[in-house]
């Protein structure tokens, strides 16, 4: 306890000292007079008036913020749609953030185009046995399998008839649409108090009044920092712009088990598919050798259809991929259990 004289007054003041953990607060007690207080970390009263300062009286004084932060701000985080204005005493918004996104996409199924049978696209006309010498006969671009005549080809002993195919398995659209939106868990905004005024110029701190519920009190620097001051350990961090990142795998489709493109094919001595020699059915991809008992003479051909199932592709890819990623990132620091 400590004495106070006071001028010619002599009036007695009385100066209690109180240590907190973070604040050294001093409180006046006078005979006949009103006090102010001064605040501060590790602060001294250095002067007195006999009026009480509206903004500095029912709060405490904050530190100035450490070197590369800024603030104190009071800081709210909920549900966007809880959010209360700022507070009487902490009137400027200075920040609006988030945490926890959420992406949510989808994207349209992919599909694959229908297959098509196709006719063979030639057949070998042997001279010898079925192994050669050969001939290759080729049918003109989208033969549909009617009389075709071609140059004859004399003393043949046999042909190798080739067999059918189909169209390719191949998606309906290159790239599937996607749909992508993103959500976030959580709101943060900061309040700043008001400015500091004549009446706290010369204590210790920033004259700060009491937080209302739901708000904490700490530093915040606009960059992804790595630790927090000494005297606000707890950090949090938030983001006020997303980039989209998510995409939609290509689609592809893969082949059929079983394909049945069924075909009769037939070679004929003249050119008008009148004579017939030798024909045999052929199928997907399987072809078939036959001999003649003697050297004939071939000099057209037809095909005749006998079964059209090439199957069903089955389509695969169009996932999701990825998604939004949080951007422009700010750090909070505060202080400890708030």
């Amino acid at each position: 306890m400590l004495p106070v004289v006071s001028g010619h007054s002599h009036t007695l003041r009385m100066v209690f000292a109180v240590q907190t953990s973070r604040r050294t607060s001093l409180f006046l007690v006078q005979l006949g007079l009103t006090g102010v207080v001064g605040c501060g970390k590790d602060s001294n009263v250095q002067q007195f008036t006999d009026t009480v300062s509206p903004s500095c009286q029912p709060g405490e004084c904050d530190d100035q913020p450490p070197v590369g932060w800024e603030g104190p701000v009071w800081l709210w985080t909920g549900e966007q749609t809880l959010a209360p204005p700022c507070p009487d005493a902490a009137p400027s918004l200075v920040y609006e953030g988030h945490a926890g996104l959420q992406t949510h996409g989808t994207c349209d199924t992919c599909a694959c185009n229908d297959l098509e049978c196709l006719l063979p696209a030639g057949v070998s006309v042997s001279k010898g046995d079925c192994g050669g010498p050969l001939i290759d006969v080729l049918t003109p671009p989208g033969w549909d399998g009617s009389c075709w005549s071609f140059p004859p080809i004399n003393d043949s002993k046999g042909a190798i008839f080739w067999g059918s195919s189909r169209t390719e398995c191949q998606p309906a659209v290159a790239k599937v649409k996607k749909q992508a939106s993103f959500t976030w868990d959580t709101f943060a905004m900061a309040c700043s108090t008001a400015e500091k005024g004549d009446e706290c110029s010369d204590l210790a701190g920033d004259c700060s009044p009491l937080m209302p519920p739901g708000f904490e009190r700490c530093v915040f620097s606009a960059s992804e920092a790595m630790s927090c001051p000494v005297d606000y350990p707890e950090m949090r961090r938030f983001h006020s712009m997303v980039e989209d990142r998510s995409s939609c795998s290509p689609c592809d489709c893969l082949p059929p088990e079983t394909t049945g493109c069924h075909f009769f094919v037939d070679l004929s001595e003249g050119n008008e598919c009148s004579r017939r020699i030798i024909g045999t059915t052929v199928g997907y991809n399987q072809g078939s050798c036959l001999p003649t008992a003697a050297p004939r003479q071939f000099a057209s051909m037809y095909a005749e259809v006998r079964r059209l199932d090439p199957g069903t592709c089955t389509p695969q890819g169009g996932e999701f991929l990825g998604g939004f990623e949080p951007t422009q990132t700010a750090t909070f620091c505060c202080e400890h259990g708030g």
